[in-house]
This record gives C-alpha cells, sequence and structure tokens, in this order.
C-alpha cells in the first residue's frame, strides 16, 4: 500500500537519521556503572547484547542502547570499558562504517564473535574482576571462549544494578517516549481507513508500520487481530491471512521504538454493531485499568498495582487467557525493574507471585494492559503507556479508550 494513501504527518518530528537526534548522557551513564563496579573490586565492564532486531524479546539492547545509544541491529556487540577506555566489539564487519560514523568517543572493532575471548585478553591484561551485564542472553558457542578468559578473574553480575539505574526516567528519556506515545496515537488514527481498503490483516500492518517509520520510529511491531471473537494476539503474517469483515471485533496492539525509546499502546473496536459480549469484555478491562491506574501512586508497592487489576479482572485459566497486565517500560520493552511485578500468565505455566516488589517512583514508566480472550465470547485488551508523577499518574496516549467503531 503507498504511503501516499496515507495522512501525511503533522506532528513536529525530524527525519531519521543515523545520528541519535537526542542528548543522551551515555558517558555519565558508564562513568556510573564502572565506579560502583570498583567499589565492589571489579574494574572492568562487559556489556553484551543483541540489536534491535529481537525487538521485545531482548533485555541486554536496551541496557547497550542506555550506555551507548548503540544498535547493533541484527548482529551481537561487546562492550568493554574500564577507567582507561571504552572498546565497542562488534560482531558484523558491515557495522564497521556505522558505528565509526556515530562513535567516535568509543574505539570501535571489527571482532568476529569467535574471537573475542582473544581481544579480552588483551583488553583485559591488568584487569583482576570484572562486571558483567547482558551475559543472560548470550549464545553457549560465543560464551565459552569468552568463560575461558574470564574465568582467569573474578566476575560478577551487575544487570540488577543496572536495571535499577534504568527505572528512573530524566526528562530528555521522558520527552522521547512522548514521541513515541504520539507516533502510536497516528497509527490508531490510521487504523480505521485501512480496515476499509479489504485487505488481508497483514498487509494492514505492513502499511500502518510504513507509517511510522515515516513519522521517526526506528523499529515498529505491530499485532492485529480482526475476527468475530478475537482470540489472541496475531502478529505474523501467517496468522493474519483474513480480510477484516463487518461484524469482527477488532484489537490492535503497537510496539515501536524512537532512538531506541519503546512507546506502547493497546485499542480495540468493531466492524459493524457490536455486540452485547463485546460491550461486556470491554467494560471489564477498562474497569481492570482504572483499578491499576488508582493504585499507581509513588511510594506503593508495584505489586499493589498487579493486585488492583486483578481484583477487578481475575486471571483464571479454566475461563479464557490473558497476558502480562504491565510491564516497564524504558530502553527495553520489559524494564526488569518493574516488570517483576507483573507476571506472565499467557502459555502453559502459571508464574508464582514475586515475594516482594519495588515501590512505585516518580520517573517510572509503565506499560498497564488488562486483557482478557474468552472462548465463544471473544476479546478485550487496553493499553496505556503510563508515566509516574510525585503527585499524579499521566497516561502519555491520546487516542481514546472507548469502543472505536472502525466500520
Amino acid at each position: 500500500m503507498p504511503s501516499s494513501n496515507w495522512p501525511s504527518s503533522t506532528m513536529n518530528l525530524t527525519q531519521p537519521s543515523t545520528v541519535s537526534r537526542y542528548e543522551s548522557p551515555c558517558d555519565a551513564r558508564r562513568r556510573a556503572l564502572l565506579t560502583q563496579a570498583s567499589q565492589e573490586g571489579l574494574h572492568a565492564v562487559l556489556v553484551f547484547a543483541h540489536g534491535s532486531s529481537l525487538g521485545a524479546g531482548t533485555r541486554s539492547h536496551g541496557a547497550l542502547r542506555y550506555l551507548t545509544q548503540w544498535d547493533g541491529h541484527e548482529a551481537l556487540s561487546l562492550l568493554v570499558c574500564t577507567s582507561s577506555s571504552c572498546t565497542l566489539l562488534l560482531g558484523s564487519p558491515f557495522l564497521l562504517p556505522l558505528a565509526r560514523q556515530q562513535h567516535p568517543e568509543l574505539a570501535v572493532v571489527d571482532a568476529a564473535p569467535a574471537t573475542w575471548g582473544a581481544h579480552l585478553s588483551r583488553l583485559l591484561a591488568d584487569v583482576q574482576g570484572v562486571a558483567t551485564v547482558g551475559f543472560g542472553e548470550m549464545p553457549q558457542a560465543v560464551f565459552a571462549p569468552v568463560q575461558i578468559e574470564l574465568a582467569k578473574r573474578i566476575q560478577r553480575p551487575f544487570d540488577a544494578w543496572l536495571d535499577t539505574a534504568r527505572s528512573l526516567l530524566d526528562s530528555t528519556q521522558q520527552a522521547v517516549h512522548r514521541e513515541a506515545a504520539a507516533i502510536c496515537d497516528r497509527l490508531f488514527e490510521a487504523l480505521g481507513p485501512a480496515l476499509q481498503r479489504g485487505l488481508p490483516a497483514w498487509r494492514i500492518q505492513i502499511a500502518l508500520t510504513q507509517l511510522a517509520f515515516e513519522l521517526g520510529a526506528d523499529y515498529c511491531r505491530t499485532w492485529l487481530t480482526a475476527a468475530p471473537q478475537a482470540d489472541y494476539p496475531r502478529y505474523w503474517k501467517e496468522e493474519c491471512l483474513r480480510v477484516p469483515q463487518r461484524g469482527d471485533q477488532v484489537l490492535f496492539g503497537i510496539m515501536l521504538t524512537v532512538d531506541g525509546h519503546w512507546g506502547h499502546g493497546i485499542r480495540m473496536g468493531h466492524l459493524g454493531q457490536p455486540s452485547p459480549e463485546l460491550l461486556k469484555l470491554h467494560a471489564r478491562v477498562l474497569a481492570a485499568l482504572g483499578a491499576g491506574l488508582d493504585a499507581l501512586r509513588c511510594d506503593r508497592p508495584l505489586g499493589a498495582v498487579e493486585a488492583a487489576m486483578q481484583t477487578a479482572l481475575p486471571v483464571d485459566a479454566r475461563h479464557g487467557s490473558h497476558f502480562r497486565y504491565g510491564h516497564g517500560l524504558g530502553h527495553s520493552y520489559e524494564e526488569a525493574h518493574a516488570t517483576v511485578a507483573f507476571p506472565q500468565w499467557f502459555g502453559a505455566a502459571t508464574p508464582a507471585a514475586a515475594s516482594s516488589t519495588p515501590s512505585v517512583q516518580a520517573g517510572m514508566l509503565l506499560e498497564l494492559h488488562p486483557n482478557m480472550f474468552v472462548p465463544g465470547l471473544g476479546g478485550a485488551a487496553i493499553g496505556e503507556m503510563v508515566l509516574v508523577h510525585e503527585d499524579r499518574a499521566e497516561c502519555l496516549l491520546a487516542f481514546p479508550r472507548d469502543l472505536a467503531d472502525w466500520s
């Protein structure tokens, strides 16, 4: 579908470029991490990361993005920082020109992952202890030779410390997330006309993804479920072959990034007259979202937010399915520090509730999206980006939460 069929952007967004449009204090973030590690006798930090091509499937990318703003896309990367230097080992030579253009402050090295152990021997020659981040996502074939070198030194994972440090957003981060939310709103606005074109759902997804890129997103993934009874989030072409029809329930989820900062939202509606069942499902998830927002106050445990939503919309696998009711948002789609409060219900195993959860603090950004899918009735989900302030919780999406008439 050509982009000319879509409304042109009226948002004040510049065209995407190869250089970050925002001033991020990455050097200060790296120094803070090194300082904390050195207090524990660890005088180097190693950060492994996948690139953004894995989307919501990686947390390691968010850590490296926070510390450097680097995106390795489909390739693996390893950042090696000491008090005197920061070296970025690139797993693909095709990214070398881009990395050197974007990051003159780093020593960028073309280094196939199989050679990382040899590079570490050189870079860590005088280092006796290292802090590691992201190693839980490192492929075994890469980890094995790296571990041979690291086994000669004290090593300690530092993911939890960095997760906590990343959990509160500064004013610049908040501004970029607002841009991401604004792009989500534009996609929600464009969905109605797209549903009228007689195209299969996967082609609608492609067109809306293209619109997101044109508006300034650097990554976008959507799910679009349009069926007489919405059954689950449908992401992939193979499960989105059907053409939306009058009488369908429609659920639409957006996950995108602007300069590595996630935007996320879910809205629902209908084509034609909504059934009484759909109206009831929508009312239930809306009430659960309201309960979660009411519970989201500073110094309360995040677990109270999950509990409030579950009180309004209990998770009961005997009567339907649910996915996670919320998670943290930031440079990772699921920021670990906050996400621990929201168990993932989708799938075979019911997770155990966290024994304790962090307190709500000003500067946190969360996604709250209570949902339900009931065989014989259909599905419902509403998702909001919520920024916590000292005195309130602010929803960043402007598109209405009402049951939309996309006829």
